[in-house]
C-alpha cells in the first residue's frame, strides 16, 4: 500500500490542523521577534521607547518552566507569567499538545526532522521505538529545578523557549544582516541600475530586520549560535532528538500529562501489525496496539491515527478499557536522588569567581542593563532569553561569557566597544519577562526632573593610553560624545610634558566627573584608540549595588 493511501484515515484532518497550527504559532513567534527588531533596527526612536506596540515576550510568559524556575529561586512570580497556568491546564486536558502544536523550537525540530535522508520502513520503526534514554530529560529537569531552589535561574540556558528566542534573535538575525549588508554594498557599488534599485528597495523595506546587528560578535554569541545549530542539526540523526531526550520543558509537561483527560485508544483486534504508526510517530510514544502507550512522551502529532488504515487507533477521552499506558517515566529513586544532589552541588560550583565574596562586587566588566536588580537576585531571575539584547537599538547588550562567572553564562552585559546605552532608551526594561530588569522611566534613567541618576557603571581614563596625556596629541572625542547633560567629561588645559620649540605645548585633556557619569559607554565606544580604548567603563558605582562603590567610604 503506497504512502498516499495511509492518509485516508478520518484523522488526517487533525494532522493537517496540527501542521497549520504549528505554522501559525511559529509565524507569530517570528513576527514578534522580527517586528521588535524592526522597531529599533533602522535607528532609535524615542517614541518607541515609551511603550512597545506588541507583547514581545508572549511566548516566554507562556512558559511553565520559566515560571517555575523563577518561583523556586525567588518564591515569587511575575504576574505576567501567570499565563503559563493556561499551558498547564491545557496539558492536563490534552497531554503534551504544547510540544506538538505550539512550541516554536518543537516546530523547527519537527520541520528539520522531515528533511532527512529516506529510510526504509524497518529503520524508521527502529529509530522511533521507545528508548530508555528518554528518561534523561526527567533527570535533567530535576537537576535544573533543584538548582533553581538553591537560587540560580541557570535552567534558562536549556529552556526551549529561551533557546529558540536567543537562536533566532542572536543567530538568525545576524546572519540575515550579514548577507543583507553584503548584497546591498555590492549592489550599490556595481554598475547595474537594476541591482542598485533592488538594493535600495531592500534597504528601505528591510532596514529594521536586514540591518539589525546583534549576536555573533562576542565569544558567547558564537557559543550560543553553535548550541542552537547543534540542536537543529541533531534532528538529521534522530527525529526531534532534543524534544525526546533532553528538553526540560517537555519533561515538565510530560509529568503533568499523566493526568490528561485525552488519550490514545488502541483496538488490538483491528490491528494488522503494519507498524505504520511507529514509522511516523514523532516522539517514540509506542502507539502500536498491544504495547503500553507512552503517555508522557506523546505530543499529539496525530501521525499515528492518520496513517492507520485499519482504524485501530483513535484519540478520545480517557476510560477506554482496552487502552494501557505508561503514565510516568521509569526512573529509579537512586537516579532521582543523584540528580537532586547534582543540582545542589552545581550552584556553588557555578558561582566560583562570579562575585568577590568579601566585597560582594561583580567583575568590573559585568556591566548590567539599566534597571537590573542587584547581582545575586539578578542571577535568580534571569532566564537568558535574550529579549533585552534583541531589542537594544545600539547593539550594546550581548550574552556574557566569563564576565559574570560560569553561572552568568548568556546573561546580558553591556559591551561598550560594540555599542553604548542610549540615555533616553528604556526598551530593555520593558521586555524582561521575569523582572530581572525592572522597568524604569526616562526621567529615572537620565536623572532629570529631580530623579536620581541611574548609573550602570563609571568611566575611567587610562592616562598612559589617552592621546593628550601620553602622546601630546589633541583629542576631545570622549567629551564630544558624552551624551549626558551636564557632561560627565570636562576638558582642562594642561601643559605638555614635552616641549615644542621654546614654548610648552598646551592641550585640552579630559577628566571624568563620577557623580555625573551614568556609565553608558558612549565615550569608550567613540574613543579613537581602537585596540584598547583609553577610556573604559567598569561596573563600579552602579546604582543597583550599595557594595560596588568607587571607594571604600
Amino acid at each position: 500500500m503506497n504512502r498516499d493511501k495511509t492518509l485516508t484515515s478520518r484523522w488526517k484532518n487533525f494532522r493537517y490542523a496540527r501542521r497549520i497550527f504549528q505554522i501559525i504559532s511559529l509565524f507569530l513567534f517570528l513576527f514578534l521577534i522580527f517586528a521588535t527588531a524592526a522597531l529599533t533596527g533602522a535607528g532609535f526612536d524615542s517614541h518607541n521607547s515609551a511603550s512597545l506596540p506588541y507583547q514581545v515576550e508572549l511566548f516566554l510568559n507562556m512558559d511553565p518552566l520559566a515560571a517555575l524556575t523563577v518561583l523556586l529561586s525567588t518564591f515569587t512570580i511575575p504576574s505576567t507569567m501567570l499565563i503559563s497556568l493556561f499551558i498547564i491546564a491545557l496539558t492536563i486536558f490534552t497531554g503534551r499538545s504544547f510540544c506538538g502544536w505550539i512550541c516554536p523550537l518543537g516546530t523547527l525540530n519537527h520541520g528539520v526532522s522531515e528533511f532527512k535522508p529516506s529510510l526504509s520502513a524497518g529503520k524508521k520503526v527502529k529509530i522511533n521505538a521507545p528508548k530508555k534514554s528518554a528518561k534523561i530529560k526527567y533527570l535533567f529537569l530535576i537537576t535544573l529545578l533543584i538548582t533553581a531552589f538553591f537560587g540560580s535561574a541557570a535552567a534558562g540556558i536549556f529552556d526551549p523557549i529561551s533557546i529558540v528566542t536567543r537562536g533566532v534573535a542572536l543567530t538568525v538575525l545576524p546572519v540575515i544582516n550579514y548577507f543583507g549588508e553584503s548584497f546591498t554594498h555590492s549592489a550599490f557599488s556595481s554598475q547595474s541600475l537594476f541591482a542598485k534599485n533592488l538594493a535600495d528597495t531592500l534597504y528601505s523595506a528591510g532596514a529594521g530586520v536586514l540591518f539589525h546587528k546583534s549576536g555573533l560578535i562576542t565569544a558567547s554569541g558564537v557559543l550560543l549560535s553553535i548550541f542552537f545549530a547543534s540542536i537543529l542539526i541533531a534532528n538529521r540523526f534522530v527525529p526531534r532528538m532534543w524534544c525526546r531526550y533532553f528538553c526540560p520543558l517537555g519533561a515538565l509537561l510530560g509529568l503533568f500529562s499523566r493526568f490528561s483527560l485525552f488519550e490514545l485508544k488502541k483496538d488490538k483486534s483491528k490491528c494488522t501489525d503494519c507498524k505504520k504508526c511507529e514509522q511516523f510517530c514523532s516522539q517514540a510514544a509506542s502507539p502500536i496496539p498491544g504495547t503500553k502507550w507512552e503517555r508522557a512522551e506523546c505530543d499529539l502529532c496525530m501521525n499515528c491515527v492518520s496513517v492507520c488504515d485499519d482504524d485501530a487507533l483513535s484519540f478520545g477521552l480517557s476510560g477506554f478499557k482496552e487502552t494501557t499506558s505508561k503514565d510516568a517515566p521509569d526512573i529509579s529513586r537512586r537516579h532521582v536522588i543523584e540528580s537532586a544532589v547534582a543540582g545542589a552541588v552545581i550552584v556553588p560550583v557555578l558561582r566560583t569567581g562570579a562575585l568577590n565574596t568579601i566585597k560582594g562586587r561583580p567583575d568590573p566588566a559585568c556591566i548590567r542593563p539599566p534597571g537590573a536588580i542587584i547581582e545575586e537576585d539578578f542571577l535568580k531571575r534571569c532566564i537568558r532569553c535574550g529579549q533585552c539584547m534583541k531589542i537594544c537599538p545600539n547593539n550594546a547588550l550581548h550574552p556574557a561569557f566569563d564576565e559574570a562567572g560560569p553561572e552568568g553564562l548568556f546573561t546580558p552585559v553591556l559591551v561598550p566597544k560594540v555599542g553604548y546605552c542610549e540615555p533616553s532608551c528604556t526598551l530593555c526594561t520593558q521586555v524582561c519577562p521575569t523582572a530581572a530588569i525592572k522597568q524604569v522611566s526616562e526621567d529615572q534613567k537620565t536623572g532629570v526632573n529631580n530623579a536620581k541618576l541611574l548609573k550602570i557603571g563609571t568611566a575611567f581614563i587610562e592616562q598612559g593610553r589617552c592621546l593628550p596625556f601620553s602622546m601630546d596629541t589633541p583629542c576631545t572625542v570622549c567629551e564630544e560624545f558624552c551624551p549626558v547633560s551636564p557632561k560627565a567629561i570636562r576638558l582642562e588645559e594642561r601643559s605638555s610634558v614635552f616641549k615644542s620649540g621654546a614654548e610648552n605645548k598646551k592641550l585640552l585633556a579630559p577628566f571624568v566627573n563620577p557623580d555625573l557619569c551614568s556609565g553608558c559607554g558612549a565615550c569608550e565606544n567613540a574613543c579613537p584608540v581602537h585596540d584598547q580604548p583609553a577610556i573604559k567603563i567598569t561596573s563600579s558605582g552602579e546604582s543597583r549595588s550599595p557594595q560596588n562603590k568607587l571607594t571604600l567610604k
